[in-house]
């Protein structure tokens, strides 16, 4: 299988977040890290799921059937 090179457009500012990323996941060439990236599960952070520091837990009461 042959493949030929692409080049792609990103700013500056990306363009440097990708070089620290690429050295934090100990990484050569962007490709490689793009692969990784793309591969890797997605991980929903406790934000998504409502999580707040302050509030109480759920209790279900069914005031349909209260005496």
């Amino acid at each position: 299988m042959v493949t030929m090179a692409t080049s792609i457009q990103v700013s500056r500012e990306l363009h440097e977040k990708l070089k620290v990323l690429k050295q934090r996941m100990d990484v050569e060439t962007f490709e490689e890290l793009l692969t990784r990236l793309i591969a890797r599960p997605r991980q929903a952070s406790r934000a998504r799921f409502g999580a707040h520091p302050n509030m109480k837990a759920f209790a279900h009461r069914d005031e349909s059937h209260a005496p």
